[in-house]
């Protein structure tokens, strides 16, 4: 029935059908078509409209100015003045254009011109064309149409400007024109103009992208409407055409198709499958009365020989029937063997073990005594017994180069089995007698894809050599036992070849995965597992988008590459959650076409060396804030003395005024401020001398400690000492160690601000023996620092105390401090939590 319906879908329904289509169609598009261009000549003929009443009053406004204004303005004002916006068309029509832009936005207006004067008005691309377009036609006093415009549709109407004499009082030769005007615009641009060429434009734009679109959406609705109308017409005739005349035709085309067929024996549905119904019907017509007459003919030569027919035909029928089960039976057996050698693949991967179960199930289907299966060494150049069953007497080795011998038409009696066995590897059967008690031997070549694996050799063979089905048979089983010799071997160098490259994944330390396009976990290496404490079982088959949303791992831009087509490497650095950095790198790999197979992930922890860019930057930075901290601090140094010299000479002269000597101590104060500061700043600056000498930093700490102490008392914040006993004696500037205590002690106390009794520092010290260093930790639970501004904190000047609560320079003298002798120091803050900021500082110094 298939075949029928397609059959039937060529033919006369479907012609009529197409047609109709298309005729509706091009009906339906035409008047689409014509509305649209019918709207649209309308829309230009609006815009021309507006365009022609905005050109006729720019021109009358130019015409004013060319031919009342100017001359009576050159009358007032002499020939060498020049007031731009009374005088110029060109200005005072753009100033015009503006004001009346501002009412109706919609209308552009440009007055351009080539070298013009104001290099603001210089005609585009656009404009250069319609000027050349004007000199080439001197006729012609205007061009419209429509054009885009930044992106937008146009209706634009170009007119050429003329000039005439007294245009070239300013756009003739430079030396002619005003003074005025070379003072605004110099000599270079806008002059040498002639009044029989056309070097500018005036153009007039009114914006008919919406009426464009509008027009278009209504054309569009128009021909969905009709194409709709004209569908359900469509619908309505097919139906008719199927119902009352197609549908008949079939009906009675159905009786003939399956049953009449022409002399050669092909049937009707095969002959009209390029026909239609109409052909069809003519051909059925046709075979309906050659079978008529060949019936009456074959009817009349039955009724002549009935018996005889009807005899020859049962013993042909039964001679078929027992052939056709003799067949069944052989061939299911011989199945039945094939089937199993291909599926002892299946039960193990190591060869030598499948060979005696292959020679024991060739034996049930071979008659034969016995087998052996011969192996070929292509680096030994010989063929190896690798397993007999009941054939003692076979060799154990042949030794012989594959050359193409020549095969002898009769092998005859009493051949070397050396010879024979050669030969076999030539996808040749060889049927031959040996000297043992002449009994007859087989050679079956193992061979997969041309190549030769080995010979099976059966001994005591019995069968008809000349057989080509048998011969076939042994040929097939041959193949079979290659192809599952090959498939094992293959899977062997696939497993090799896969520990082989799992080996090479472990032994890179970096990170290293391969994943699929679709984002699976095919292969990872043992350092991802290490670091992340995974099992295969636990990952491999996974998605790395998953995997990346439970566990910080670097690959996180899988995510995003997976929904393009990588067809380069890509790197990346990312910041995972724990502050660790990783150096990421994405290959991909293609397969022989050019698809993309597989994503080769390398990630590389690059922690440390960002830590150390990061401080090589900020010593840099410093470095930099020091050399211009000491220029300003000299600068600023001597006016400040000065000042004071002043003002202690002004004191003794109002020493009888004590309201100026108020003011006098308030300049005094901040003099003395600045001076402070400058100091510091001079401090920083400074590569100051560091005198190291043998000391015991928590002594350091505790005065630190006790100088502070009732500071911290007063202001209710209380500090704990943890201070490890064991730190031996340090080389380092002890008084400098202790402005680093004390910077960091009351940065804490500023930070706690007014949390009152909840306000806490933690001074701790550790001596960590393994680096020779000392770690000093200061612990306070204030407000915090945020992310943002941490790389910032020991930069000169900065800081987030209010005016006049500090500097900013005590962190950066403290950082300056603590990197002279060698350390470094790290803050870790969490903003409402807790702030630690962490020194660390050798035994022996830099």
């Amino acid at each position: 029935m298939k075949q029928f319906f397609k059959i039937a879908s060529l033919g006369a329904q479907r012609k009529f059908l197409q047609g109709l289509a298309g005729i509706l169609f091009f009906f339906c598009m035409l008047w689409s078509t014509t509305i649209y261009f019918y709207q649209k000549n309308r829309l230009q003929e609006e815009a021309f409209r507006r365009t022609e009443l905005v050109m006729a009053a720019v021109n009358a406004n130019r015409a004013y100015i060319q031919d009342i204004l100017r001359p009576r303005m050159y009358g007032l004002l002499g020939q060498d003045d020049f007031i731009l916006e009374a005088m110029s068309t060109s200005f005072a029509s753009r100033v015009i254009m503006e004001k009346f832009k501002e009412e109706i936005p919609n209308i552009t207006y440009r007055r351009v011109a080539v070298n013009a004067m104001n290099p603001g008005f210089e005609a585009d691309k656009q404009e250069l064309e319609m000027i050349q377009y004007f000199n080439e036609n001197p006729d012609e006093e205007s061009w419209q149409g429509i054009r885009e415009v930044g992106g937008e549709r146009y209706y634009v109407r170009f007119s050429p400007v003329h000039y005439d004499t007294s245009c070239l009082r300013c756009h003739g030769k430079p030396e002619d024109a005003p003074v005025k005007i070379l003072e605004l615009y110099g000599e270079k641009n806008g002059f040498h103009m002639k009044t029989d060429q056309i070097n500018s434009v005036v153009s007039v734009g009114i914006r008919v992208e919406e009426g464009l679109r509008r027009i278009g959406k209504f054309a569009l609705s128009v021909f969905g409407t009709v194409f709709m109308s004209f569908f359900f017409l469509y619908a309505i005739i097919a139906f008719s055409f199927n119902i009352l005349i197609v549908q008949n035709i079939r009906a009675l085309l159905e009786i003939f198709r399956h049953n009449l067929t022409d002399h050669k024996g092909v049937l009707l549905y095969q002959q009209a499958q390029h026909m239609d119904e109409i052909s069809e019907l003519h051909t059925t017509t046709t075979l309906l009365a050659q079978h008529l007459q060949e019936n009456r003919r074959k009817l009349e030569d039955y009724a002549e020989n009935l018996e005889i027919k009807v005899e020859e035909r049962t013993k042909a029928l039964q001679k078929s029937q027992d052939l056709l089960h003799q067949q069944i039976l052989s061939q299911g057996q011989e199945l039945t063997t094939l089937n199993i050698i291909a599926e002892l693949i299946t039960q193990s991967v190591d060869l030598l073990s499948i060979l005696p179960k292959v020679l024991r199930q060739t034996l049930k289907v071979i008659p034969a005594k016995g087998a052996g299966i011969y192996l070929f060494r292509a680096d030994r150049q010989g063929l190896f017994l690798q397993c007999q069953d009941n054939a003692p007497e076979l060799d154990d080795r042949f030794s012989c180069e594959l050359a193409s011998p020549q095969i002898p038409a009769d092998m005859g009696k009493n051949t070397p089995p050396v010879s024979t066995i050669c030969e076999t590897g030539f996808d040749e059967l060889n049927f031959f007698t040996t000297d043992l008690a002449e009994q007859k031997l087989l050679n079956i070549p193992l061979r997969c894809r041309n190549r030769l694996l080995g010979v099976m050799t059966l001994t005591d063979y019995n069968c008809n050599e000349n057989d080509p089905k048998h011969r076939e048979l042994l040929l097939s089983i041959g193949r079979q036992v290659g192809i599952t010799m090959e498939s094992l071997q293959n899977m062997a160098s696939l497993i090799q070849g896969k520990d082989l490259l799992q080996s090479v994944f472990d032994a890179i330390a970096d990170l290293v995965v391969l994943i699929s396009p679709d984002d699976y976990l095919h292969m990872v290496n043992k350092a991802f597992l290490t670091r992340y404490r995974f099992s295969p079982e636990m990952i491999l088959g996974r998605r790395i988008e998953n995997l990346a949303q439970e566990y910080p791992t670097p690959f996180m831009l899988f995510s995003q590459i997976s929904f393009i087509k990588l067809q380069e490497p890509v790197s990346d650095c990312k910041r995972l959650a724990d502050g660790q950095f990783f150096e990421t790198h994405y290959y991909p790999a293609f397969d022989d076409q050019g698809a993309l197979k597989n994503i080769v992930c390398y990630a590389k922890d690059i922690t440390i060396q960002k830590q150390v860019e990061h401080q090589m930057q900020q010593t840099e930075k410093l470095v930099a804030l020091g050399h211009l901290a000491a220029g300003i601090a000299h600068e600023i140094n001597n006016p400040l003395g000065i000042i004071l010299c002043y003002t202690d000479l002004l004191k003794e002269d109002l020493a009888q005024s004590p309201d100026k000597l108020k003011d006098l101590d308030i300049i005094e104060k901040h003099a003395k401020n600045c001076q402070h500061i400058v100091h510091d700043l001079l401090s920083f600056s400074r590569n100051q001398q560091t005198t190291r000498t043998l000391g015991q930093i928590n002594t350091a700490i505790e005065q630190v400690a006790s100088m502070v102490s009732s500071q911290l008392a007063k202001q209710r914040i209380t500090m704990t000492l943890n201070l490890d006993a064991d730190i031996p004696l340090f080389e380092v500037d002890m008084e400098k160690m202790k402005q680093v205590f004390m910077n960091l002690i009351m940065n804490a106390a500023q930070a706690i601000g007014g949390k009152g009794e909840n306000g806490k520092i933690k001074i701790r010290s550790r001596y960590l023996a393994l680096n020779g260093q000392a770690e000093i930790s200061v612990f306070d639970n204030g407000q915090g620092i945020a992310p943002e501004i941490q790389d910032k904190i020991f930069e000169p000047f900065f800081t987030t105390k209010g005016p006049k609560e500090g500097t900013g320079l005590g962190l950066s003298l403290s950082y300056g401090i603590v990197h002279d002798h060698g350390g470094e120091i790290n803050v870790h803050s969490t903003i409402g939590e807790e702030t630690v900021f962490t020194i660390l500082i050798p035994l022996h110094g830099a």
